[in-house]
């Protein structure tokens, strides 16, 4: 039966050299069928304390290749995917801009069938200013040109 391992430094030092070179070589394999059974990169850098000889896997070249890899395609995903506040802020402002002109014409359909129904009532223009006049002709417009789209898709019905 084994025995649990604290987990801390071992203070022996050929003991923790032991440790390392096994648990080293465990990580490595580890890391190796990581990459064979999910088709995954996988790069390792295993550096000892106050030592300048870091452990660089599966080579010092695939390894850099592997990095420079990673450290590209989180710059083009990250240029790609990156919305600037001011940017973010000019596409909302432009939406409502839209959507401000959208309802003003509604607004004066509205305003416009207003007076052309209250003209109808009283069978008179007296009364109606030059604006008044003007908006009672462009609701005329919009309605010939809803009737004439009415129109064509009834003659196309019967074709």
């Amino acid at each position: 039966m084994r025995s649990k391992i604290k987990h801390e430094e071992i203070p022996d030092k050929d003991g923790r050299n032991a440790t390392f070179l096994k648990r080293t070589k465990g990580l490595k394999k580890k890391a190796n069928e990581l990459s064979i059974l999910c088709g995954v990169d996988i790069g390792l850098v295993i550096h000892k304390k106050e030592q300048s000889n870091a452990v660089l896997w599966p080579s010092p070249e695939s390894f850099w290749s592997r990095l420079q890899e990673f450290m590209e395609f989180r710059n083009e995903e990250r240029k790609r995917r990156m919305t600037t506040h001011e940017g973010l802020m000019k596409q909302m402002v432009q939406g409502e801009m839209e959507n401000l002109e959208k309802l003003k014409k509604a607004i004066q359909l509205k305003e416009s069938r207003q007076l052309v129904m209250k003209s109808m009532q009283t069978d008179s223009f007296n009364g109606f200013g030059i604006d008044q006049l003007n908006a009672m002709n462009s609701f005329a417009d919009h309605m010939i040109k809803k009737l004439q789209q009415r129109d064509n898709e009834l003659n196309e019905d019967e074709h």
